[in-house]
């Protein structure tokens, strides 16, 4: 999770299994299959799974390109509107819809961004929607809505039907009323899902209108945030007005503030159909409109939801899979449309964006992007970017510098244009390490570990407000931090001794590593002495990572107790070493200790944050089911991750087992899909499960083309039997990148039997990283 999910959301929801129509093409009942329709990867995407409530994803279903700027689709709300901001804006349980906003942030733990929500109804505007609100909304039925990768519709109780698509930073809708003389759109721009400090609309002419809402706040942070919008209609408007706290004003062309909105209105009497266009610029009102009339200069919605569709083919399609079932096909491409979502582009078309420093700037040969949910997604989200996108990700990194450039150091948790100091640790560090050592490597390299080092050797280093490395003294002079130091990134966690050492350590090992691959010895051999503090908090009394004082003692609380950790506890993040599980496992007495507490530890699946076993929900223990590889005994492995696939997901609105956390864990069940997880972050390498499907194609962003063939592949074979590279045999766990990077087939045998002795001998581990132990141990 990015965010306190638990401690912060105030509303959950459930409903009945229920899987929709995901496609004009796709039957909407699972399990219906058409086999005279030939479907393509966007037709298997459901986009409402995971929008069942906060412990299911927090997704929404609508519309956006690969990591578009615009993200325009409903925000729900129950039978009132009394409740309390939800993270979710789409609660698949809710009864109405509130309007359709156009940015979203999907599946974080707080409320965010949810701007201009833009409702469509029928009638006078007669009380302001300031304060009546709830008089605004309009019950739904998803009978009556549809949604596949970039288009969403839904016929709402008031008769109107919403049709949407988009490009990257636009979108267009069409929108179809009943026969009225009274047809009307409300722009809420004082209303979003985070709270909005200041708003303003402009109806600039008949036909056209432009704004902006200021907002921020994320999780209680410090962020803060300016978007600016644009409509255009395709006719003129039959009246107008604008609404300010109580008032409503019939003919006023502007307002601002906080609490302020707009409305245009049509006579569809004779036509019934009014078009509108869409845009968004963080920079100005007059960059929206170059947004839009640069990439939807017409009015053929058809010709643009065509070319979002063949856009979303082509990306899921860098990935085939074949001879899985109805419903692992979908979960499978759900979940890669999930995890291309995020980052988001933030510059214009003219490659103007407001940077760190809140001043306009331009990106030259780059895109600049934005949203980086720092602490889930260094774990695969971005490594599985790197495979397909390098290009892109690279600019990414290179928008990560730029950021520290302007705002002072590397970002923690990034929402637009500013840091939210969101969780713990240094979550650049690997998220740099780990997009290069995966091939996107078209970035400042210099600059990166020049800004990386700076950050975790000088104690002064924020970026904007926010620490990049909290109680730093403490942090070198002790080897660890304690429950006693001051919170090292954000309020939200103030003393996290533990989680804070681990996440540090782990920055510190990606600096080292990223330092040996430039040539960097000096920087790689301090980092690799520093990665190692984790053992400074490790009880070898209990044989758990504990919390520790400033006089050395332990605190012993109990496996389950979370009050030290960060979203976890001890017996979740004892595990949390990945690049020196040896080690780890040797201070634990030996790989049969530890298999048999992983045993224990996978008794449950997903149990909560004061329960001591695997709480997959959150992302510390996404790496964990790998732990095996390293111990010697690699179909535990293979039988935990399936049982995770099998039983945590599916395609349903309930079928994710926590926070979706912008893509980290639907890039989760895509790399376990195909067999492959880079369980050890900052180094190019993947851990071995056995596959879920027949086949699979990969076609990597370098050109080159990796095949997964997983013969007797199914959802109950999840053993393999043998493993062959490039028809040759290979018994290792673990395969480096560069083994991948130019081309390879690897063919799995799966059997319903564990084969114990493939993969099992001491050679056979993945690479534990012990260099610099010999300093730590205070």
């Amino acid at each position: 999770m990015s965010s306190p999910a638990k401690l912060f959301l105030l509303s959950f929801f459930t409903f009945p299994l229920v899987l929709l129509s995901v496609g004009a093409e796709v039957p909407s009942r699972s399990g219906d299959v058409d086999t005279s329709v030939t479907l393509r990867p966007p037709d298997y995407v459901n986009t409402f799974a995971g929008t069942s409530g906060p412990d299911s994803g927090c997704t929404f279903p609508g519309v956006s390109l690969p990591f578009g700027m615009v993200q325009w689709g409903p925000d729900t709300v129950g039978t009132t509107l009394e409740s309390e901001p939800r993270a979710g804006t789409y609660v698949h349980s809710d009864s109405a819809i509130q309007g359709f906003s156009l940015n979203h942030l999907s599946g974080v733990g707080c409320p965010v961004m949810a701007d201009v929500p833009i409702m469509p109804m029928v009638g006078t505007i007669g009380s302001s929607p300031a304060v009546h609100a709830a008089s605004y909304v309009a019950k739904f039925s998803h009978a009556n809505e549809q949604a596949s990768p970039g288009f969403y519709a839904v016929t709402l109780d008031n008769s109107v039907k919403v049709e949407l698509t988009a490009t990257t930073r636009a979108g267009i809708g069409r929108f179809t009323f009943p026969a009225s003389p009274d047809s009307n759109f409300l722009f809420d721009v004082g209303r979003n899902s985070g709270g909005v400090s200041d708003a303003s609309i402009d109806i600039v002419d008949d036909q056209k209108i432009g704004g902006s809402v200021s907002s921020g706040g994320f999780c209680g942070g410090p962020n803060k945030y300016t978007v600016y919008f644009v409509a255009a209609f395709n006719r003129p408007f039959a009246r107008f007005g604008t609404w300010k706290d109580s008032a409503v004003n019939a003919g006023q062309r502007s307002i601002s503030g906080p609490h302020a909105g707009g409305f245009v209105g049509f006579d569809t009497v004779n036509d019934r159909v009014v078009d509108m266009k869409i845009a968004l610029s963080y920079v100005s009102a007059a960059n929206a409109w170059k947004n839009l009339e640069t990439e939807i200069p017409g009015w053929d919605f058809d010709a643009v939801r065509k070319s979002a569709h063949d856009r979303w083919n082509q990306e899921l399609g860098r990935i085939e899979v074949t001879g899985g079932t109805e419903e692992m096909n979908r979960v499978f491409y759900t979940a890669l449309y999930h995890a291309l979502l995020h980052p988001n582009v933030f510059s214009d078309v003219n490659g103007e964006y407001v940077g760190f420093d809140d001043r306009v700037h331009v990106a030259r040969g780059y895109t600049q992007y934005a949203n980086f949910s720092g602490w889930d997604i260094y774990r695969g989200q971005v490594q599985l970017l790197a495979l397909l996108h390098p290009k892109e990700t690279s600019h990414m990194i290179q928008s990560l510098l730029v950021d520290e450039q302007q705002g002072g150091g590397l970002p923690v948790w990034p929402v637009a244009n500013h840091d939210s100091c969101m969780m713990v640790g240094d979550p650049a560090c690997p998220i740099i390490a780990s997009v290069y050592a995966f091939g996107a490597r078209d970035f400042d390299t210099q600059a990166a570990l020049k800004a990386m080092v700076k950050g975790a050797t000088q104690p002064d280093v924020r970026s904007k407000i926010c620490p990049d490395w909290g109680s730093f003294d403490n942090y070198l002079k002790r080897g660890y931090l304690s429950p006693d130091d001051p919170g090292a990134n954000h309020h939200f966690f103030p003393h996290n001794g533990p989680s804070d050492t681990l996440e540090f350590a782990m920055a510190d090992f990606s600096i080292a590593q990223f330092a040996k691959t430039l040539g960097d010895t000096d920087t790689y051999q301090t980092f690799m002495k520093r990665a190692q503090f984790w053992r400074n908090t490790f009880n070898p009394q209990t044989g758990y990572i504990e919390p520790r004082r400033h006089d050395g003692s332990f605190i012993t609380v109990g496996l389950a107790a979370p009050e030290y950790y960060v979203e976890g506890n001890g017996a979740q993040y004892t595990w949390m070493v990945p690049y020196n599980l040896r080690t780890l496992f040797d201070m634990m007495g030996g790989n049969d200790v530890v298999v048999k507490r992983l045993d224990r530890f996978f008794t449950e699946l997903n149990a909560g944050r004061d329960r001591p076993y695997l709480w997959f929900g959150n992302q510390p223990g996404f790496g964990v089911p790998w732990a095996y590889n390293f111990a010697g005994a690699p179909w535990r492995t293979q039988a935990v991750v399936r049982r995770i696939q099998t039983e945590l997901f599916s395609s349903k609105p309930e079928g994710l087992p926590g926070t979706e956390d912008l893509g980290a864990m639907s890039a989760w069940y895509v790399f376990a899909a195909l067999g492959l997880y880079p369980g050890i972050p900052g180094v190019g390498g993947f851990c071995f499960n056995s596959p879920l499907f027949p086949s699979a194609t990969i076609h990597l962003g370098n050109g080159k083309v990796v095949r997964v063939l997983g013969e007797n592949a199914s959802a109950t074979n999840p053993y393999i039997q043998s493993l062959r590279l490039n028809n040759e045999l290979y018994r290792s766990t673990w395969l480096t990148f560069e083994a991948l990077s130019k081309g390879a087939t690897l063919h799995f045998k799966l059997g319903k039997a564990p084969n114990k002795a493939w993969g099992s001998r001491p050679e056979d581990a993945p690479p534990s990283f012990s260099e610099g132990t010999a300093a730590v141990g205070r």
